[in-house]
């Protein structure tokens, strides 16, 4: 799909605009997440822990589901994204990540890092992207509390 109707490029503008909403939104919360996560490290509370953030993207459209050889409720997409984490350069959420050649029709948006992975990540295509319902963006934790069996009791 090399056209697009004017319809289809409002959607795909709309749906990079709920996704860069959504990276400020998660990127405060991770921020947050991960000052909590080093003073309970640091206290002793916690040992240590992991932190992984994932996109996924769904369609509930059948012929999309069914060229993607998935099931509904399957995501038709899904990466694990590192950008929220404190080290992430601001670029990240404010450059324009569309990296399409300059004879493709959608190459004046300014895409969004999600976006991007969406569509540069993926094998789907524009037709799946655009069919895209709902979008997912997991902020996983994992509070690690570690102990020594070699240890003498009572050390």
């Amino acid at each position: 799909m090399e056209q697009f109707t004017e319809e289809q490029i409002t959607k795909i503008k709309h749906l990079n605009e709920l996704l860069r909403k959504e990276e400020q939104r998660v990127r405060s919360f991770s921020l947050k997440t991960l000052s909590t996560l080093r003073e309970l490290e640091s206290i002793g509370i916690i040992d240590d822990y992991n932190f992984d953030t994932m996109l996924e993207a769904y369609s509930e459209n059948e012929e999309c589901n069914k060229r993607n050889k998935l099931e509904e409720g399957d995501p038709i997409y899904q990466d694990y994204l590192c950008i929220f984490r404190e080290e992430t350069d601001e670029c990240f959420f404010t450059d324009d990540w569309n990296e399409l050649h300059t004879e493709h029709p959608l190459r004046h948006l300014p895409f969004c890092y999600s976006m991007h992975c969406i569509y540069s990540h993926s094998n789907l295509t524009w037709e799946d992207i655009l069919q895209i319902d709902t979008v997912w963006i997991d902020v996983k934790v994992d509070y690690q509390f570690r102990f020594e069996t070699s240890k003498v009791q009572g050390e």
